[in-house]
This record gives structure tokens, C-alpha cells and sequence, in this order.
């Protein structure tokens, strides 16, 4: 019976509801209520992959149709494997002493994405080689005063309640912008909907250039079977994870 109504459910939110049927149940058998958890027999529902992965052919038109702030996001996603989130986070003071440092933010975590951190944050330093420093190059303003390395200036100036800074890019209004890119170039004209490969697949193409090229890229991209060093209790000393870029851009 649980199992049915579970079968209704899309899957993140059958997720959810399991797990608190489970924690009901749970409590229902440890007061005599009743004598085992029905919730708990139910199996997680397989869910099929939708989403495509980029090709390289894609990707490249998807770069050529995209204003310069996006396509900056595009190359430093490549050369370090980071997610959406960490990279429109990423601030001019994340980088000194020849490093990038992105403290990852938390992500979910989603059995269908391979490369979600499973087990919270990591601290990743990155060292800039000379193809990181030329994305950078490009990133700095031209007498811009902006904290991010990811910015643009908007059409208008509105105030933004979620915004830190007015050239600030939200992930939010990445994702979308990308999305309407991809459409416009005509990237992926056989695939609709769900199958349409979005920013953060970026990221599984940046991994399997790495390792084509013979590079790990793990630790670069905070993956859960590496040992990630955390952040210590209030007081302590954060630890970086140092790792290298492993691959050249593939644009002309």
C-alpha cells in the first residue's frame, strides 16, 4: 500500500515522504503501536536519466552565442570541474597566492548525478596555470568595481533582494540564460524538455576530458570518494585540498 502511494510521487518528493514515513513508523513500533515499519520495505523507484550529456560540437556552438560573462562561466567550468553555485560565488578574494579557493557549498544528494558531493563541502585550492590565468584575464572588469569574477552589468538597475552586489549573477538566472541560449543556437535540435543538457552537465563533460587527458579529476571537483578535508570546529584552521588543472580549453 505504501509503495503505491509512493509510486505516484515524482521522484525527489517520493524521496522525501519515505523518509518520513520511515522516521514515523520508526517512532509508531518504538511505542507498540504497530510491529514493523512498512515504510522501510518499500524499494527506491529507478529512475531513467532524461537528461543528455554535452557533446563538445554543442558546447562550442552554445559558447559562440553566449555574451562574454557566460561564456567565462562555460571556460572556468571546464577547467575546474566547479558547479554552477561555485562558480557565480566565486569572488576576487577567493584568489591570491597563485590559487583559486572555493570553499564548495553543500549539495544534494541525488543518486542520478555521479558527481555530487554526498558528504557536505569540501575545500578545494586551485592552483592557475597560464590557461586559468586567461579566463581570468578576461573576467576582470574594465573600471568595474565588482567582488565577483562572474558579473555582468544589467540592462537596468533593480534592487534585488537576493543579490549582494547589482553585477552579481544568480544561479537561478545562469541556468535560465543558458537554457535560452542552448535553444537559440539550435545546439541540440533532436533532443526536447528534460533531455536538453544543462549548465551544470557542463561539469561531466570537464570530468571526462580530464580524464581523457590522463588527469584525475577527483579531487578537482570534490568528488565523495576522495577524502575531503572539512572545516574543523569554530576556531580552527580550514584545510585546502591543493589540485591542478588538468586540461586545456577545447575552443579554438
Amino acid at each position: 500500500m505504501v509503495n503505491d502511494q509512493l509510486d505516484e510521487l515524482t521522484p525527489s518528493n517520493r524521496k522525501a515522504i519515505r523518509s518520513l514515513l520511515c522516521s514515523i513508523f520508526d517512532v509508531a513500533m518504538s511505542k507498540g503501536i504497530c510491529p514493523d515499519n512498512p515504510a522501510r520495505i518499500t524499494l527506491t523507484k529507478h529512475v531513467q536519466r532524461q537528461r543528455k550529456c554535452h557533446t563538445l560540437a554543442g558546447l562550442q556552438q552554445i559558447r559562440a552565442n553566449s555574451p562574454l560573462w557566460l561564456q567565462n562561466a562555460i571556460d572556468l567550468s571546464l577547467l575546474t570541474t566547479q558547479r554552477r553555485t561555485d562558480i557565480v560565488a566565486l569572488r576576487w578574494t577567493d584568489i591570491y597566492d597563485g590559487y583559486i579557493h572555493i570553499a564548495q557549498q553543500k549539495t544534494t544528494t541525488d543518486s542520478l548525478d555521479e558527481f555530487e558531493v554526498m558528504e557536505g563541502a569540501g575545500y578545494v585550492r586551485i592552483k592557475i596555470d597560464a590557461e586559468l590565468q586567461k579566463v581570468l584575464d578576461r573576467c576582470k572588469p574594465d573600471k568595474l568595481l565588482t567582488p565577483f569574477v562572474i558579473h555582468q552589468i544589467p540592462k537596468r538597475k533593480t534592487k534585488n533582494a537576493n543579490k549582494e552586489h547589482w553585477t552579481q549573477i544568480l544561479p537561478q538566472y545562469l541556468s535560465e540564460e543558458f537554457l535560452r541560449i542552448v535553444k537559440r543556437a539550435k545546439a541540440y535540435p533532436d533532443l526536447k524538455g528534460r533531455q536538453i543538457p544543462t549548465f551544470h552537465e557542463i561539469r561531466a563533460l570537464a570530468i571526462f576530458l580530464h580524464k581523457k587527458a590522463g588527469r584525475s579529476a577527483q579531487a578537482l571537483a570534490g568528488h565523495s570518494s576522495v577524502k575531503m578535508t572539512e572545516h574543523y570546529e569554530a576556531g580552527h584552521e580550514i584545510v585546502w585540498n591543493d589540485v591542478d588543472v588538468g586540461i586545456a580549453l577545447p575552443f579554438a
